[in-house]
């Protein structure tokens, strides 16, 4: 016999009090369950929201250093052209005065620049070269061989014509048969 049916047949409870008692008494266990597996739910999801919440923190870092990278990258392009362009510029030898024109390959293009006869001389010896400046379209300035050479250490693509080094001896005899 239950403490319950005890104290309803000495009659200390009524009976209704004693329903009501053990009606609630079954709702707090029922809560108690129905809690332990909203817990263990409210759990899972944290969890989850806790792993989710890693992952995007992670691409987000990935996102970052990749765009580090090109913002690196950029700097750097950019540091090499202004470094160009102060080697040309600082270099240039094109004379306003030059009349004659000097054609050369650009790609596929035939470009021509003006010189004088003793920078077409020095251009067919590979003492000066042609390179791509960044003032126009059309600016090929005329720069000594060992700024070519540096140029296109760094910034091949602005190097249009450079001819092997040679004395001039051997081009004059060549051309004093004609």
């Amino acid at each position: 016999m239950s403490l319950r049916d005890e104290l309803l047949k000495a009659g200390l409870v009524p009976s209704d009090k004693a329903k009501n008692l053990e009606s609630e008494t079954r709702k707090r266990e029922h809560e108690t369950k129905k809690n332990k597996a909203l817990s263990a739910e409210e759990a899972a999801r944290q969890a989850e929201a806790r792993r989710k919440a890693e992952v995007e923190a992670a691409r987000k870092r990935e996102q970052d250093r990749q765009l580090n990278l090109k913002r690196e990258a950029e700097k750097h392009r950019r540091e090499q052209a202004a470094r160009a362009r102060q080697l040309i510029d600082g270099h240039r030898l094109n004379d306003p005065a030059a009349e004659l024109p000097y054609n050369f390959q650009d790609g596929r293009f035939i470009r021509s620049v003006r010189v004088t006869p003793a920078q077409r001389k020095a251009l067919a010896m590979g003492r000066i070269g042609i390179v791509r400046g960044d003032r126009s379209q059309y600016d090929f300035p005329l720069v000594p061989r060992e700024t070519t050479v540096k140029l296109g250490e760094f910034a091949p693509e602005r190097v249009l014509l450079l001819y092997d080094e040679s004395s001039g001896d051997e081009a004059e005899d060549d051309w004093g048969d004609w």
